[in-house]
């Protein structure tokens, strides 16, 4: 099974806006593209993954996935991340994809074996929604969906449930995976201070730890 990695990324000096009391700008802007290329690295090492393909209209984020071998989509400008899903969706169709898996950029505690789960576990039905929330149940930290083109995405306030109830909606087998690593993301100063209490350390998380102050963790 073909299953294309889909990593929607965001214009890096617009990201992590909610992280300003703690990080400046150009740390923020830094951040991102750590985050990125530990995303890009995970994806390359599961062995579930054939092809990863970034979308994105930053400069930076479209140098880091080329320095590696993944396909890269130029936005013109910034829409949002269903706008990107759906031009990732259209290079899948096309390009052989029997299945897609949409994993944000923000997973800093990803690993592959959590991915090759993710997976395995939509080996069947032929057609499924698999969906591992974030850690509030507000979000869709990774989504896969068989065939590629079973749902439009809906990154939006609540995707969580906005992609249940899609999928009941159309009759679509749910399977929900629940893994920690995955489901931690980073959005806001919480999740930091949930990070801070793991004792995994990879680059962009040993950076976090540099840069946030002890005292805005207490």
């Amino acid at each position: 099974m073909n299953i294309f990695a889909l990593v929607p990324v965001k214009k890096f000096e617009s990201s992590k806006s909610r992280l300003e009391a703690i990080l400046s700008i150009d740390e923020r802007m830094k951040l991102s593209g750590l985050l990125l290329m530990n995303t890009i690295s995970v994806l390359e090492k599961s062995s579930a993954i054939s092809e990863i393909v970034v979308v994105s209209s930053d400069e930076q984020a479209i140098e880091i996935a080329r320095r590696s071998d993944v396909k890269v989509l130029r936005e013109a400008k910034d829409h949002g991340v269903n706008a990107a899903i759906a031009l990732a969706d259209d290079y899948s169709s096309k390009n052989g994809a029997h299945a897609t898996i949409v994993i944000p950029q923000d997973l800093p505690l990803l690993t592959a074996a959590d991915v090759n789960m993710l997976c395995r576990i939509a080996e069947s039905p032929d057609r499924c929604l698999v969906i591992c929330p974030s850690m509030r149940f507000d979000g869709s930290n990774a989504l896969l969906r068989k065939p590629s083109g079973l749902l439009r995405t809906h990154y939006e306030e609540d995707s969580f449930n906005a992609h249940i109830r899609a999928a009941t909606q159309f009759g679509i087998p749910i399977k929900v995976f629940l893994s920690q690593r995955i489901m931690i993301d980073l959005d806001c100063i919480e999740d930091i201070k949930i990070l801070m209490k793991k004792r995994i350390t990879n680059i962009p998380v040993a950076y976090l730890k540099s840069k946030v102050r002890n005292n805005l963790l207490a």
